[in-house]
């Protein structure tokens, strides 16, 4: 696949989308997320303007449903319901483009013991990456029931802000991750950022943006291995392509 141009696919477990619960039901899927290593093994990251909107009198956040796996209608890995959003203050005060990170707490429905991460892996994190380096991003787009994927370049668009120039990412592929050292046989890389930041990840479906991820990136995500569940030994339930234990590098 040439670079700066996506590809459609079947994903990978640590990524999913979002959906906001209708009924019993999970209505239609809206942003993308992914599962990120934490000590209580609970937490994902997506982009803030998926969960709130303060320039229309909405900073807090309700509650979303995740599903790591998805596609074409299937839920591979079940359904996880957010009992904690971590949203940075800069954000929910005026919409600060460089602080459009997130991060989730979420338990599976039905099984309030089981450990996300334990199940489909996590992707690293890190918070002081240097660019230009090579990503690899995922996404949802709104329109299809499948995930796309694109490999290039991620530049500094500003001290605080990236670019990366990949065709097809429209709506839905909010929040999908920024992957540096992707593993060709687990598929769990780094996480640099998310697609967020500046015009809420861009206005052309071919240039995207991130809020690089700072000090305010890993005190936020601080918060949420706080809110999050104590730390527990890993499970044999996630299958050996998804494993991971690596930890959060500041």
């Amino acid at each position: 696949m040439p670079l700066g141009h996506s590809a459609e696919f079947l994903g990978l477990p640590a990524i999913g989308t979002l959906f906001v619960p209708e009924g019993s039901g999970l209505g239609h899927h809206y942003c993308t997320a992914s599962v990120v290593d934490s000590p209580g093994g609970d937490v994902i990251a997506t982009a803030a303007h998926c969960l709130s909107d303060p320039a229309q009198g909405s900073p807090t956040a309700a509650p979303v449903l995740f599903v790591p796996g998805y596609h074409d209608g299937q839920q591979p890995f079940g359904v996880w319901r957010s009992s904690s959003i971590l949203i940075d203050p800069h954000w929910a005060a005026n919409s600060d483009p460089d602080s459009d990170f997130a991060f989730l707490v979420v338990h599976k429905d039905g099984d309030a013991a089981a450990r996300i991460e334990d199940v489909v892996g996590a992707e690293r994190i890190a918070f002081d990456a240097t660019r230009p380096v090579t990503v690899g991003v995922i996404g949802y787009p709104g329109g299809t029931d499948r995930p796309i994927s694109c490999l290039n370049t991620l530049t500094a668009y500003s001290a605080t802000q990236s670019e990366f120039d990949c065709t097809g990412f429209t709506d839905g592929t909010s929040g999908g991750p920024l992957l540096r050292d992707i593993d060709p046989v687990s598929g769990l890389g780094t996480l640099l950022g998310v697609i967020g930041g500046y015009q809420e990840g861009g206005d052309s479906d071919d240039v995207s943006y991130a809020a690089a991820f700072g000090p305010r990136a890993q005190a936020l995500y601080l918060r949420a291995v706080s809110a999050g569940s104590p730390s527990a030994p890993a499970t044999s339930s996630a299958p050996p392509s998804a494993s991971s234990s690596a930890t959060a590098s500041p």
